[in-house]
């Protein structure tokens, strides 16, 4: 009579302790839900923006989680968010459509200028410091050259860094 009692309590448990796990959301489109904590293993599948996760387990750099669809795998924990990304809707991206110009909030960088590149204010100002108008032609230059992700992920491979790094 005990052992069955020991097992269905048990069951209960894993239960409850899923039903309240910490909820968190994939803050970039292709984010890679992977086999195991590491950055090498087997992508399972890749995680859409903004979709929501429910985390299992931590470990130091990725964080075990269940998504919808009953996948469940690793994902690097720097890839998710605590609240929901300001812009997702449901609907696509209208920007990474036309250019793969990815969003970044505000608050997830140093200043908003620096995502946008040389907003009016900050290029009038920098014409009266004496900054050539080639100098700045080529900060415009610079602000429509884009990484594909495949790129990325070899740059941060090759110099151990972001999820490589261990």
């Amino acid at each position: 009579m005990l052992v069955p009692l020991v097992i269905f309590l048990l069951a209960g448990m894993s239960f409850v302790s899923e039903s309240f796990a910490e909820t968190l959301y994939v803050k970039k489109s292709g984010t890679k839900l992977q086999a195991s904590d590491s950055a090498k293993s087997k992508v399972i599948a890749k995680l859409s923006q903004g979709t929501p996760v429910k985390v299992l387990k931590k470990s130091k750099k990725f964080y075990q989680v269940s998504a919808s669809g009953g996948n469940k795998g690793w994902v690097f924990k720097f890839k998710l968010t605590s609240k929901p990304p300001a812009n997702f809707g449901g609907g696509g991206d209208v920007l990474g459509a036309l250019g793969g110009r990815q969003k970044i909030a505000a608050r997830e960088s140093s200043s908003g200028s620096s995502i946008r590149g040389l907003s009016p204010i900050s290029e009038k100002h920098a014409k009266n410091k004496g900054i050539s108008e080639e100098e700045i032609q080529a900060v415009k230059q610079m602000e429509t050259f884009r990484i594909h992700p495949q790129e990325m992920d070899k740059f941060l491979k090759e110099g151990r860094l972001g999820e490589y790094s261990q």
